[in-house]
């Protein structure tokens, strides 16, 4: 158990998993902005959250790929990073469709009841994307 809990402090509790969650936090308030704004389109829960992670995928890339991964922009990585997303908006679309549709929640606030399982999912399979096929690092 206390090798776990290593690995998990080893993991998470770092500069760069703080980085990302401040990215993230901002990433996440744009998304649910933009998510709010398409339910009151009356655009279905479910699309209206993928629409919204879409759209922020690649302001996430920009500010990622320099604050907490610090490399270089290229067209490899700005291909390769909407995949890592890929898990994390499966899950978060799927909770949304059963938060409002199994559980009747409500439509504007689904999306953040998605968070606590959608970002550790996140964070892992993007350092994963970015390690193996992210440009090069950055000179000061």
């Amino acid at each position: 158990m206390k090798a776990l809990w290593e690995k998990i402090k080893e993991k998470f509790f770092t500069k760069q998993f703080l980085t990302f969650g401040i990215i993230g936090g901002f990433n996440t308030f744009l998304s649910q902005a933009l998510y709010m704004v398409f339910v009151k389109m009356h655009i279905a829960p479910g699309i209206a959250s993928a629409l919204a992670d879409g759209i922020c995928i690649y302001v996430s890339y920009f500010l990622n790929m320099h604050f907490t991964y610090h490399q270089e922009l290229s067209w490899k990585s700005a291909l390769t990073f909407p995949l890592s997303y890929l898990p994390g908006l499966g899950i978060s679309a799927l909770i949304v469709i059963i938060v409002v549709n199994v559980f009747h929640g409500p439509e504007l606030y689904a999306k953040l009841i998605s968070l606590p399982i959608y970002i550790p999912i996140n964070y892992l399979v993007m350092t994963f994307v970015v390690s193996r096929f992210g440009g090069k690092k950055k000179t000061a």
